[in-house]
């Protein structure tokens, strides 16, 4: 996902006055219902789903669905039998370019841990490299192998130049040696912009995880959810107050949409005031493979969620290496 769209579209929004906000913890969001945050009941996060598809259009019926002429079945029938990237690969070096998740433009002097194995340690002391004044740092990992990384928190004269945390996993090193890659560095200004675009305020303390939900063949996908469950198998369910967890879609032009209650053509998901923790949480994907079918779990992925960070998961097709989740217990 190019998350970038996420911020863009919030900042026209901003700008059109389009975002509600109310007090904080002053009763419910524009999004609306649901059970408090932490229950074990999903609320809007588990509507009834229609029949997971791709497409290229927007219906001109209704703006929430997918246009049923160039919609086609989303493809899920490599559940189960994909696997993460081999890291068997040549070990290659490559450059590592943190780019600022606004505007795009390189970020200096921000500490960068690299994680070859995709797996975040629970250090909250930044180990790693400084980037260098054009926003580099060179790496090592197995040719076309997944990795993490994690830019820690540097402050700046201004929100705009001050750095929060941010996180991405499964991103895909090069496939030759001396390539090159880019990272998402977050402002302290741009965390307090996303939960406000959606409808609501970021609750200090708490994290904000966004991604894309892709099928077998990396399309994404409209009319999917994710569910979200905390380290000890616990659901994190929609809240009802501003600082209780808020799950989101998008309107399949990039732009997030408080009623929309499942993924659309462009398959983001964002979702913010999430709880922290020193374990993965798990992230599913649910959807329909057809008509009238159950509800099934169609992917899994586990992530670190930091206070105050923006953590990126895409999610795909379950995989046969993948984390055992709570949705098949």
């Amino acid at each position: 996902m190019d998350i970038r769209k996420l911020v863009g579209m919030g900042i026209l929004a901003g700008a059109l006055g389009l975002a509600g906000c109310g007090d904080d913890d002053g009763g419910s969001d524009a999004g609306g219902g649901g059970t408090d945050g932490g229950g074990t009941d999903a609320g809007p996060m588990d509507p009834d789903l229609p029949l997971a598809q791709v497409g290229d259009d927007i219906s001109p019926d209704d703006p929430q669905a997918i246009d049923p002429a160039t919609a086609m079945p989303a493809d899920f029938s490599c559940v189960g039998s994909v696997t993460a990237p081999a890291d068997d690969g040549a070990e290659i070096s490559f450059t590592l370019t943190m780019e600022d998740f606004q505007e795009g433009n390189p970020v200096p002097d921000v500490c960068v841990e690299f994680y070859p194995d995709n797996t975040l340690d629970t250090d909250d002391t930044c180990d790693g490299m400084t980037t260098d004044e054009e926003g580099n740092i060179t790496v090592m990992d197995n040719a076309g192998s997944w990795y993490a990384y994690r830019v820690f928190p540097h402050t700046g004269p201004t929100p705009a130049t001050t750095v929060v945390g941010s996180v991405q996993y499964n991103e895909a090193s090069p496939d030759s040696d001396g390539g090159d890659a880019t990272g998402n560095s977050v402002s302290q200004a741009t965390i307090n912009l996303i939960p406000t675009v959606l409808g609501f305020r970021r609750a200090e303390g708490t994290a904000v995880l966004a991604g894309t939900l892709s099928d077998c063949n990396d399309d994404p996908v409209y009319g999917t959810i994710i569910r979200v469950y905390s380290p000890d198998g616990t659901l994190i369910a929609e809240g009802r107050r501003q600082s209780e967890p808020h799950f989101r879609y998008f309107d399949g032009d990039d732009f997030p949409n408080g009623s929309q209650p499942w993924s659309h053509r462009d398959g983001l998901y964002a979702a913010a005031n999430l709880p922290v923790s020193d374990m993965p949480v798990f992230v599913e994907l649910w959807g329909r493979t057809a008509e009238g079918a159950p509800l099934e779990l169609l992917g899994c992925e586990t992530a670190r969620l930091f206070a105050d960070t923006v953590t990126i998961l895409n999610v795909g097709p379950k995989r046969s290496d993948g984390p055992t989740c709570p949705g098949e217990m």
